[in-house]
């Protein structure tokens, strides 16, 4: 698998990262943020492990594979890869009750420079675990038991996806009205308590139709057909038809 180009990474760096949050990397130290957003039937989750310039230069030369003095899209990947798998073993999520495991749909590794000899380096992760019903009010909680090695600061948000509305949220004893948490050093409240959050999507709030979340119901309780769904039943519908229609004028 091939690293996605340095503009798509940093798009995604910054998609993940909560508004407030201080893109810059540390020197000595290791950053954490996450990011949450529910929706209508999924919530995203969006993680990412920034190396500060110091710990980023020391884990280089390991990521560097063939030992060439350069780090490729591949050697990158395989260290992000094997990151996530660690990072989503370390997560504990919970919707409405139902524990969930965390699979990553996009594993960004962005190293910057490739040089060995450079520094700092940043690892996104995404996930949209589904909700079991789409639309109404939802809770999600989760701890976090990824211990980051020289952890530096940790920073939470939590925001509102289209047609929803965060209830509350809740770390440990914080309850932050502006769901923005900011916390130094290993993984304190969010390994222990974890992050609670109560949402409520509107009756309205927009589907995703990309066939992802086909569990999740619409709000009279039926479930949903993803529209790639529908539109191979009507090729399909189509198809028979044309057929039919072939056999009887060769018939007649």
């Amino acid at each position: 698998m091939r690293r996605p180009p340095a503009l798509l990474v940093l798009a995604i760096t910054l998609a993940g990262l909560p508004a407030a949050a201080h893109v810059a990397p540390s020197v000595d130290d290791n950053n954490r943020y996450l990011k949450i957003t529910p929706g209508a039937d999924r919530v995203r989750i969006a993680y990412t492990v920034f190396f500060g310039e110091v710990p980023g230069a020391k884990l280089r030369p390991s990521i560097d594979a063939n030992r060439d003095g350069q780090i490729s899209d591949d050697e990158a990947q395989a260290f992000g890869k094997k990151l996530s798998s660690e990072v989503a073993g370390a997560l504990e999520l919970t919707l409405d009750g139902a524990t969930q495991p965390v699979v990553w749909t996009t594993v960004a590794t962005g190293m910057g420079a490739p040089q060995v000899a450079a520094g700092s380096f940043s690892v996104d992760l995404i996930a949209f675990p589904c909700l079991a019903s789409a639309r109404g009010k939802h809770t999600l909680l989760l701890r976090d038991r990824f211990r980051v090695p020289n952890p530096g600061e940790t920073e939470v948000r939590v925001e509102d996806g289209l047609g929803t509305r965060i209830g509350h949220t809740r770390i440990g004893a914080a309850a932050d009205p502006a769901h923005d948490y900011k916390f130094v050093g290993p993984g304190g409240p969010l390994m222990d308590d974890g992050i609670e959050v109560a949402f409520a999507a509107a009756d309205d709030a927009p589907l995703v139709g990309d066939g992802l979340c086909t569990g999740a119901t619409d709000a009279s309780g039926k479930k949903r057909i993803p529209r790639p769904l529908i539109l191979g039943i009507a090729i399909a519908l189509a198809a028979v038809l044309a057929y039919v229609v072939h056999r009887k004028q060769r018939g007649s």
